[in-house]
């Protein structure tokens, strides 16, 4: 073989599992965009071009220094295309046996469920497998995952992981966003092979008595219920054994809004969600405490069996959480790949372990724990060292917080883009954070494990609880004395997919130009700022003359929006103004990738309201030129035409009972707009009279949030109009 090829064939050699890794996770997220489906016959015609064109290029092409690249090119491409027909491959919704694709009549679902009951705040939420669909013709083998809602019962709330249930074959699909810049909750299920959900009352559904589910995952939520009797039975109450059931076990059931405000706010939000650092906590205890046996023949490969049997051990007691498994993997292959140092790296052996998640489930990647808890440890591994170095300190104390705060800005700096992006908000003290609840996380997790051995013998659990008690006490109280300090959160910052990128590309341009000292780099990073900033004032530059209306779809109420010029008008309902909740989980996305930024908006008052971009009087409004009115289905209907012009928007709301054509004679509009607070009934009613009609209309309990941009072209005289009024 001649040294050209030799060459080709080493290079980057040491990390050959991060050159497979890349092409392979660049498929699967080009089919998660796409969503193209490829026949078989085309798959096999791909993969033979494929091996005939690495054939030639190995014998041909590859002894040409300057075309030695394309063998490896062609091996690239090859690996894409692997991860595309991987993930293709998993969509279960293609899948002929899928439930979806055989709809009978008067028919039953047999559903196993694959997850333990999680209870809601109306209802308890329940996902689990079709397996079978039971008619008067028969029994048909089917596949598929659902999501189901049941009515609060005791039969409901006493379903248990594995549990067979029958539940009448009504669903429908996963519905898309009803507002716009909403959580795609439609996309994220999609991603766990779910794209079906129905509510069950009681009646609707039916428990067989029997229990499918694996025996290993079975006794693993067992095993974390009893856990969780453990924390309660020795002295760990009320918020405290909220905080220590989500640390120690993942289980985040018994957390409250305040208590996960606090956390996100301190930066502390990570330790509540048992992942790498809790995982790489125990590891590192596992290594000290079982390093004895290096000593012995053969020592090492019993420490890393006994390392990675605990390490899984503790997944089971965690009820195998997802966030606990793709840890508990990268952990395993870590320990691995320290047995056999000489022969790996660590990014290879990372590389290794996502692989490994990727091939049982190439949709992980789109799972935000699964990217933050990668991008985090190869942050870790890859800056901390380099920041270590910059200061040394002879006590050991302070050499320790110092290690500390490197980690905690290693870590920043490769998950900060990815909140900022996921979250909008990003913690301004999480070095004095971290520095203070990283070390008492290892004390709760230690003490934690420590309670969970010891409980058979009572008088000693009950010492541990006190301790674990106090301890986790003194971190909840830290925590929300730094969510307490002044500028504790930077909220409603928004970036968008391009600029996260950008930031990511800056960071390593600037360890680059700090490492290798290159002035050639710094003109790069010049540029990227540049690029950053541009696309920071163009966002800003069209929030500010975002001249928009939005009727929002809420339950059972009314929420308008009108952007104009950096401001942002509000009018809802009573329902809507005294339930937060409905605004943040509804209206807050939009409003901030708007670019409000604002605690509070203006609320109108469809009374009287003027000033010099908005003008409203008698539920008229004027803005951009544009004309408007919320109607209260309450109001009496005026007897005669109230305005000569024709309105751009009506808004209806309330459940009026008139007629549409007697509602046009008197406000004539271009576009009407029937808002959440109308019951369902007449959404329909009215959609089909505006037809008949030929109306424009707009039913949001149908179609979701009415969105209109205003056209500053056009111009209506209802200002002048209501000024003579």
């Amino acid at each position: 073989m001649s040294d050209l090829k030799k060459r080709a064939m080493t290079h980057y050699s040491h990390i050959p599992m991060v050159r497979i890794l890349l092409p392979v996770l660049a498929g699967i997220i080009f089919f998660t965009y796409i969503e193209h489906f490829l026949s078989l016959r085309i798959i096999l015609v791909v993969l033979l071009a494929f091996l005939a064109s690495g054939i030639v290029i190995y014998k041909y092409l590859l002894s040409r220094f300057h075309l030695g690249f394309v063998y490896g090119l062609n091996v690239m491409l090859l690996l894409f295309f692997a991860g595309y027909v991987l993930a293709q491959s998993r969509y279960e919704l293609r899948n002929p046996s899928h439930f979806s694709h055989h709809t009978t009549e008067a028919s039953m679902l047999h559903i196993r469920l694959i997850e333990p009951v999680a209870e809601k705040t109306n209802s308890f939420q329940v996902v689990g497998r079709v397996t079978h669909i039971i008619s008067e013709n028969g029994v048909q083998v089917v596949s598929g995952k659902i999501i189901l809602w049941l009515e609060k019962s005791p039969e409901a709330q006493s379903l248990q992981y594995g549990d067979v249930i029958m539940v009448e074959n009504h669903y429908q699909e996963t519905r898309e966003p009803q507002n716009p810049n909403s959580f795609n909750y439609k996309h994220f299920l999609s991603r766990q092979n779910i794209f079906h959900q129905s509510y069950r009352r009681t009646g609707e559904w039916y428990p067989t008595g029997r229990n499918e589910g694996n025996r290993i995952v079975s006794s693993a939520h067992t095993m974390r219920q009893k856990a969780l009797e453990t924390l309660e039975a020795n002295n760990i109450k009320g918020r405290d054994f909220a905080v220590a059931s989500a640390l120690l076990l993942g289980y985040r059931e018994y957390l409250d809004e305040d208590l996960q405000r606090e956390f996100a706010g301190a930066g502390a939000m990570h330790i509540l969600c048992v992942s790498g650092l809790h995982v790489g906590i125990i590891f590192l205890a596992l290594n000290v405490m079982f390093g004895f046996l290096t000593r012995l023949r053969g020592g090492k490969y019993m420490k890393t069996v006994v390392i990675i049997a605990l390490i899984w051990f503790y997944a089971a007691i965690t009820g195998f959480a997802p966030s606990v498994m793709r840890a508990s993997t990268m952990f395993s292959f870590v320990a691995v790949g320290q047995t056999f140092r000489r022969s790996t790296n660590i990014y290879n052996t990372l590389a290794a372990s996502a692989l490994m998640l990727v091939m049982i489930n190439p949709f992980i990647v789109s799972r935000i724990g699964f990217q933050l808890s990668y991008i985090a440890v190869i942050s870790i591994v890859s800056l901390q060292p380099l920041f270590y170095k910059q200061l040394y300190f002879k006590n050991k104390i302070l050499d320790h917080g110092w290690g500390i705060i490197t980690v905690s800005l290693a870590a920043q700096l490769g998950t900060g883009p990815m909140a900022l992006f996921y979250f909008n908000q990003f913690p301004n003290y999480f070095l004095l954070t971290n520095l203070i609840v990283i070390p008492l996380t290892g004390l709760i997790i230690k003490g934690g494990l420590l309670l969970f051995f010891s409980a058979p013998v009572a008088f000693v659990s009950q010492y541990f609880g006190i301790v674990l008690s106090w301890i986790v006490w003194t971190l909840h109280t830290a925590v929300r004395m730094i969510e307490g300090l002044p500028g504790s959160t930077a909220n409603s910052l928004v970036i968008g997919f391009h600029d996260k990128l950008l930031i990511f590309i800056l960071i390593s341009v600037a360890g680059l130009v700090w490492m290798k000292k290159q002035k050639k780099l710094v003109l790069l990073l010049m540029v990227g700022l540049l690029l950053l900033s541009t696309s920071f004032s163009t966002r800003h530059f069209v929030n500010q003359n975002r001249k928009q209306l939005v009727v929002y779809h809420v339950p059972n109420g009314t929420a308008v929006d009108i952007f104009h010029q950096g401001n942002c008008y509000f009018y809802g309902c009573e329902n809507v103004l005294n339930n937060p909740g409905t605004i943040l989980f509804n209206v807050r996305d939009h409003r901030l990738k708007s670019g409000f930024r604002a605690s509070e908006p203006i609320l109108l008052s469809m009374e009287e309201w003027e000033d010099q971009k908005l003008f409203v009087r008698n539920g008229f409004i004027n803005v951009a030129g544009h004309s408007a009115r919320i109607i209260d289905g309450q109001l009496e209907l005026p007897s005669q035409r109230f305005f000569p012009d024709t309105l751009d928007h009506l808004i209806i709301r309330g459940n009026p009972r008139w007629s549409l054509s007697n509602l046009m004679d008197v406000l004539p509009a271009r576009t009407i707009v029937f808002d959440n607070s109308n019951h369902l009934r007449h959404h329909r009613r009215w959609k089909e009279e505006c037809d008949s009609l030929g109306i424009n209309c707009w039913s949001v309990a149908l179609q979701g949030a009415y969105v209109y941009n205003f056209d500053n072209k056009q111009k209506s005289r209802l200002i002048s109009w209501s000024a003579n009024r």
